[in-house]
This record gives structure tokens, C-alpha cells and sequence, in this order.
């Protein structure tokens, strides 16, 4: 004989279903938001693009060039002409506007420095710079007996990412999602080694195609000559030529 089951008993019964999930989802609740908020899952770290997770910021800064000058030197050193010659090949590589030579005054060397500003002169002179422009401005030394000459010129510099972060163990990814360096070291290595940044920025412009093959051609044309190139029998041979199919032997 069955065993009479009560009202009571029988909403209890029914409402355990319920209560166990519900339960479940409480407790899944937390843990899927410590998922969904941790570094793996929040901007950048779930971009696949290293350009826009470790973008390379373009912008104008500044190129300097420090040469000290002692009281006695009688302008500048044979390294000190290396260095200069270097940094002008790139300032008129880079197409600045204006560089600046900033002379030390009030110091022991003041004598010197001017000196040695005029080996800065004549050698700019002699790699075509135009004395417009350089100019020329001091600045106060302190009585630095070895202040230096500074040259700068503004220019557009490529500035590397930071890649701070390698903590994180890459053979334990259960997310297999993009971990929080990915693209960084690549992204500065290429800062840090562009000859131009402004390559960074758009294609360069393309230059003037010659014109002199194109000029023998067009004349051709207007004869009603032919316009291919003459082969020499002796330099050019077809493939038959060399080797006939089915010649018959």
C-alpha cells in the first residue's frame, strides 16, 4: 500500500530543485566575477593587436649634442670633430628648422668655449649648413670650469613601450588568452631601431620616375617604329633554338 504523502511534504519535495540551484548559482556568481575582472580579461590584455596593446607614441622631442670644453683647450678635439660632424649628418638627415648652440658664460672656459664654437662654425660652413640656421645663445655656467657647449635641435623621436610585466607563468593558461606582455618586446625593438620615425607615420612620398627610357619609346611610337628591344643573336638564343622537340633524330 502506498504511503500517503502530506501538502506540506509534498511542497517541500518540489522546492528542493529549486533551492539547490539557486545555491549553485550564488556560489558560481562570485567566481565568475573573479574571472571576468581579472588582468587576463580587462583592456589591453585581451587585444590581439600588438600595435594597439603596445602603441608607439610619435611625437617631437629633442636631440642634444654635449661638448665639454676645458679653459686651456684651444677649440676642439679631434673626437669632439667626430662627434659634431655625426650629429650634423643626422640634424640635416632629419630636415630640422633650427639648431641651437647654447654657449657657457660666466665661467672659467668662456674663452675657450667661443673658440671652440668657432671649429663648430667652420665645420658646419664645410658640410653646406647655412649660418642662418645655427643660432647662438648663452646660458649661465656657475663657474663650471668645464661647462659645455650644447647643441639641440627639435625632431620627431619614436618612443618606446614599457614592458614591465613577465610575472605570469605562460604553460598554466586555461584561458589560452593573450598574456599581458604579448607584442611588447617587438614593439620597442622597432622604437628603438627606426632610422625615421616618421615612417612610423605614413608611406614616404614617391620620387620622379626617370624619364629617359620612356622618352626613347614614345619617339618610337610617333615614327611607327617598333617599340621592343632589339635582342642580340649572339648574347640571346631562344629555348627551340637550343634545345629543338622533336627535331627528328
Amino acid at each position: 500500500m502506498a504511503a500517503q504523502v502530506s501538502g506540506s511534504e509534498r511542497m517541500t519535495r518540489a522546492g528542493r530543485p529549486s533551492l539547490t540551484l539557486l545555491a549553485v548559482l550564488v556560489l558560481a556568481a562570485p567566481l565568475g566575477g573573479c574571472l571576468s575582472q581579472g588582468p587576463r580579461f580587462q583592456a589591453p590584455f585581451t587585444l590581439a593587436n600588438p600595435n594597439e596593446r603596445w602603441p608607439i607614441q610619435v611625437k617631437q622631442g629633442e636631440a642634444t649634442l654635449d661638448l665639454p670644453v676645458y679653459r686651456a683647450a684651444n677649440g676642439l678635439t679631434e673626437s669632439q670633430r667626430g662627434q659634431l660632424r655625426t650629429f650634423l649628418y643626422d640634424y640635416m638627415s632629419q630636415r630640422a628648422d633650427r639648431l641651437l648652440v647654447r654657449a657657457p658664460s660666466g665661467g672659467a672656459n668662456e674663452r675657450a668655449a667661443m673658440r671652440a664654437f668657432d671649429d663648430i662654425r667652420s665645420i658646419a660652413h664645410q658640410l653646406g649648413l647655412n649660418a642662418n640656421s645655427v643660432a647662438v645663445e648663452p646660458y649661465f655656467a656657475n663657474g663650471d670650469p668645464s661647462a659645455p657647449l650644447r647643441l639641440s635641435y627639435l625632431r620627431i623621436v619614436a618612443k618606446a613601450p614599457d614592458c614591465p610585466d613577465w610575472s605570469e607563468n605562460l604553460a598554466a593558461d586555461p584561458q589560452n588568452m593573450p598574456w599581458p606582455n604579448m607584442g611588447c618586446a617587438t614593439q620597442r625593438n622597432l622604437a628603438v631601431s627606426v632610422a625615421d620615425p616618421n615612417d612610423l607615420l605614413g608611406p614616404r612620398v614617391e620620387t620622379p620616375r626617370p624619364g629617359e627610357r620612356r622618352d626613347v619609346v614614345w619617339g618610337k611610337y610617333v615614327k611607327g617604329d617598333t617599340t621592343i628591344s632589339k635582342r642580340d643573336p649572339a648574347e640571346h638564343a631562344n629555348a627551340s633554338d637550343v634545345s629543338p622537340i622533336g627535331g627528328g633524330q
